[in-house]
């Protein structure tokens, strides 16, 4: 007999009862020429089945929060790195990601070489440890194929903003009753009566100074006043150096009939020369100013009724002279005729 003969060796397996030849290595072969390892060898063909389908399980993340105890209120930061293909990008949960007793307050996804950093801000309400649940994140590629891998549950710390005696809660009481002293509030009144009283006056002051200010800015200018104004622009406008002689005198005696109809009451817009001029020797307080008025007046009506020609000496000697009669009149007050002038008279 052979080797094989000599020391042939009976296995038992689950398929069949088997024999093989007593060499080492030599696998079991039954009748039907089947092969069959031998009873030492299944506790490690499990053992490779158990690990293989833990393999294929999507294995879990360790996140990392920070920091790790938070009062009430504040903001936890919540950070987990996702590995990544060359292709691959993060496609959710994103900012609706699911944290339980934990409100999400923002979102962030940072891409870095092989991998993507994603941060969630999170905070919540209530005191105690609290567990923040593991979240599945979604992971796809541009062909559509996507994958999701899961984190790991954590537990953060949330403090109470109250500490001590003050997390109990305090006793309710009535109102208190505030007693003062009869002179305490007799102060008190009178003080606000004073105060009262000041801003009473403060406001009648000031409506006074506004009343004061408007009847200012309503009331005219006296007369001589008008009139040295009007002489001052004529002055600077220059009127005779630019040939513009009949319209200079014009000017000169339109101020002078002004003034004289304004200070002193006279009516000279519409009237002639010698017409004024028999209303002031008519009257006590002008009469004296009459022959200075006739005097102005005729000169302008030579220049404009006459085309008479002055030098501008001659020119601004006229403005002088009606200057003149403004300051001298100015402190005089309207006249009072002795007699009102008729036609007649006056002829």
């Amino acid at each position: 007999m052979g080797p094989c003969a000599q020391r042939r060796v009976v296995w038992d397996c689950p398929v069949s009862r088997t024999a093989r030849c007593g060499k080492r290595g030599l696998s079991v072969v039954d009748v039907a020429g089947s092969v069959c390892a031998p009873r030492t060898l299944w506790p490690l063909g499990l053992l490779l089945l158990a690990s293989s389908s833990l393999a294929q399980q999507p294995s879990s993340l360790q996140p990392r929060i920070s920091p790790d105890t938070i009062t009430v209120g504040d903001l936890l930061t919540y950070t987990v790195e996702v590995p990544l293909a060359a292709d691959e990008r993060i496609t959710g949960p994103g900012a609706e990601a699911a944290f339980g007793r934990w409100e999400v307050r923002g979102y962030h996804v940072e891409p870095a070489p092989g991998k993507a950093v994603v941060s969630y801000t999170l905070t919540a309400f209530e005191t105690g440890k609290l567990p923040i649940p593991s979240i599945e994140i979604t992971v796809g590629d541009p062909a559509g194929k996507t994958r999701s891998v899961r984190t790991a549950a954590v537990t953060a710390t949330v403090a109470s903003v109250l500490k001590g005696e003050d997390m109990r809660p305090a006793d309710i009481v009535g109102p208190l009753t505030l007693r003062e002293k009869p002179l305490a509030i007799a102060l008190r009144v009178s003080v606000g009566v004073v105060v009262l009283a000041a801003v009473v006056l403060l406001a009648v002051f000031l409506w006074r100074r506004k009343q004061r200010l408007v009847e200012k800015r309503s009331r005219p200018d006296p007369a001589d006043v008008v009139a040295l104004k009007a002489l001052k622009a004529l002055r600077e406008a220059g009127l005779p150096e630019a040939g513009r002689v009949k319209h200079h005198y014009s000017e000169v005696s339109d101020i002078l009939r002004t003034y004289l109809a304004a200070g002193w009451g006279l009516r000279t817009l519409e009237e002639t020369t010698w017409r004024i001029v028999a209303q002031m020797r008519d009257t006590r307080t002008c009469a004296e100013y009459a022959p200075v008025v006739d005097d102005l007046l005729r000169q302008a009506d030579l220049v404009k009724f006459a085309k008479a020609r002055p030098e501008p000496i001659a020119c601004w000697a006229v403005v002088d002279a009606t200057e003149r009669l403004v300051r001298d009149t100015a402190p005089l007050k309207a006249p009072e005729a002795d007699s009102v002038p008729t036609s007649e008279s006056s002829r």
